[in-house]
């Protein structure tokens, strides 16, 4: 029996970010000759894989995963949170753009490893590509997926995280793929277009549960939302979906203001946040000045936890 290499990510479910980014290497991976790796995920799929993209004609791969197969990990690099299909002693490769881990794979010598300050895995995969000059697979779809990825992590290139290499995958993609420049709109509007009745689901599907430091409780989830409206007039629905939970953070990004609302409930947590950015909380949140993605959340708590 031949050894797959299986691409793969998170547990708990997967985001626009790591679908386009696992595809697009296998996609890769099988244009250098390797006819043998498999685009696969048993995680729930949240809302950024939108009827948009699911209209691109791209399929995560069914099969069978064996003993003896090969594992190649994007976009999450902590061991506790690796898809659930994978045999971690089997571990060829990591991709990732969350710090943390990476003195924890240091010591994994067989394993190569690459966790990278920058805004999108779809960045680094497109950059790949590029490296092994196999522009040739990048197809308008192919482009659109990887896209897809970089506007949906960075907020359409606005995010602190984006850097001049999102950008100019971004552009190059854009170029090669002869898209239009507003297909994101097209994009964000698929994402969010049942969002009234699908709030709750949302939410839960891009919630994080885990200790990540002593100022940040353990649920965090994150949304995106076309303007804040959509967050204060379903209030009660946040509430709901949290209930069972003593604090929690629900970091809304709206588009329309470009900025974030950092919902939370807990005093702990209420003074805790404001330590963080140094601002007082207006009832349940805090307004911040631009849009701040969890990630950049997450690092300036654990600069702040001292």
């Amino acid at each position: 029996m031949n050894t797959k290499i299986i691409i793969t990510s998170g547990k708990k479910y997967i985001d626009i970010d790591a679908y386009s980014s696992i595809i697009a290497y296998k996609i890769l991976l099988n244009s250098l000759g390797y006819t043998n790796v498999y685009a696969v995920s048993s995680a729930k799929e949240n809302d950024s894989i939108c009827p948009l993209i699911k209209e691109l004609g791209f399929k995560f791969d069914n099969v069978t995963i064996n003993k003896e197969d090969n594992f190649i990990i994007l976009d999450v690099s902590n061991p506790n949170f690796f898809d659930n299909i994978v045999h971690h002693n089997n571990i060829i490769e990591i991709i990732d753009h969350h710090s943390g881990y990476e003195e924890f794979w240091k010591t994994k010598k067989n394993i190569k490893v690459s966790i990278q300050k920058i805004g999108s895995i779809c960045t680094l995969i497109y950059e790949k590509i590029v490296e092994n000059k196999k522009e040739n697979i990048l197809s308008k779809n192919l482009c659109k997926l990887l896209i897809a990825g970089i506007i949906d992590n960075t907020i359409n290139l606005q995010t602190n995280n984006t850097t001049n290499r999102d950008i100019e995958a971004y552009n190059n993609l854009i170029k090669i793929g002869n898209i239009d420049k507003n297909w994101y709109i097209n994009y964000f509007n698929s994402c969010y277009k049942d969002i009234d009745t699908k709030l709750e689901e949302m939410i839960i599907n891009d919630t994080k549960e885990e200790f990540i430091c002593n100022l940040l409780p353990e649920t965090f989830g994150q949304i995106i939302v076309p303007n804040i409206n959509i967050i204060n007039s379903n209030i009660q629905k946040i509430y709901s979906t949290y209930f069972q939970k003593k604090n929690w953070i629900l970091n809304v990004i709206s588009l329309k203001d470009k900025k974030s609302f950092i919902y939370f409930y807990g005093i702990d947590t209420k003074k805790n946040l404001e330590k963080i950015f140094k601002k007082n909380a207006k009832n349940n949140y805090i307004e911040l000045n631009a849009i701040i993605l969890r990630k950049e959340i997450i690092n300036i708590a654990k600069a702040s936890d001292n």
